[in-house]
């Protein structure tokens, strides 16, 4: 945490020079460094670089933990989606739950639950969702959001199925244009790659929103 907010202010510095250097004093982090660097004012204190291989292994930080920080900023991305998706205000209290794919110690679990504003993240390996429960894969697991009582299922439903119908109705304007052999042989490379990676943003909407609408059918 000290390494974290030492590393903070210096960021800061530029934006907020007299704010961070007051903080720099009076959290002791100028009575830790030589004067040139930082010891007689956060002026002089080194700019943040990434981590070399030295300071990674003095701290233990093995690319395992790196993975695992990536997978819980994607479980807890597509978590905020979800409740976005269904239109649940981000201070709402929700519940979660959590169908691992590994094991999980305790922090983590409360750390994932604080960071989806969770009232309560349930971790249960043999869930089975219901009607009106939401979902997301992730490589963490699936994490599923109860939204009955939350959500109006009826008003959901018909507006997830109108975004299916344009979506689709997207989908099919795509496929058009790279099935034209007149625009996909005139265009630039690197349009055609943006089109067939737009098809496939679309069609992994499609899938999204099918599934939604199969957890609001039951």
């Amino acid at each position: 945490m000290d390494f974290v907010l030492s590393h903070t202010l210096r960021l800061f510095h530029p934006f907020l020079p007299f704010i961070t250097e007051e903080l720099w004093h009076g959290m002791g982090y100028a009575e830790d460094m030589p004067d040139g660097q930082g010891g007689k004012s956060i002026m002089h204190a080194p700019w943040p670089k990434p981590f070399d291989a030295d300071f990674r292994d003095h701290y233990s930080l093995d690319d395992c933990y790196l993975e695992f920080v990536d997978k819980k900023f994607d479980l807890v991305s597509k978590g905020r989606n979800l409740r976005a998706e269904a239109r649940i205000a981000a201070n709402k209290k929700v519940k979660f739950i959590l169908k691992p794919a590994q094991d999980l110690p305790p922090n983590d679990i409360e750390v994932i639950k604080l960071l989806l504003n969770a009232e309560t993240l349930e971790v249960n390996p043999e869930y089975t969702p219901g009607k009106g429960v939401s979902s997301v894969k992730a490589e963490m697991g699936e994490l599923y959001l109860p939204t009955e009582g939350l959500v109006d299922n009826a008003a959901e439903l018909a507006r997830q199925t109108k975004e299916l119908e344009k979506v689709i109705a997207e989908i099919a304007k795509v496929e058009q244009k790279l099935a034209n052999a007149n625009f996909t042989q005139k265009v630039p490379p690197e349009v055609l790659t943006e089109h067939r990676k737009r098809l496939e943003d679309w069609i992994a909407k499609k899938d999204h929103i099918q599934k939604a609408i199969e957890g609001l059918n039951g």
